[in-house]
């Protein structure tokens, strides 16, 4: 997200995590979506996960397909994130 501004709003909800609006405006393709957030996770760690899935999305193949290239062990709490174009 280099040439992009990043804003964010939180809700505290019935189950004690955050739902964790955000959307992006820049140069680029604007985009805005959703996070669900344990209560003790820092807006640097939210800011890094929404920065490496937008990132991702660059490679959109790869992304929307993970589970063709994926060998590994994924984080199974990396579905907790919605993104959209605008």
């Amino acid at each position: 997200m280099d040439t992009q501004k990043l804003k964010l709003k939180s809700k505290k909800l019935s189950s004690g995590r955050f739902q964790i609006n955000f959307s992006t405006e820049g140069l680029t393709d604007g985009f805005y979506g959703y996070l669900l957030a344990e209560p003790h996770t820092s807006v640097h760690d939210v800011i890094k996960k929404i920065d490496h899935h937008l990132k991702g999305m660059a490679n959109t193949e790869r992304y929307f397909q993970r589970n063709l290239f994926s060998f590994g062990n994924r984080k199974n709490n990396s579905g907790r994130i919605l993104i959209f174009k605008k």
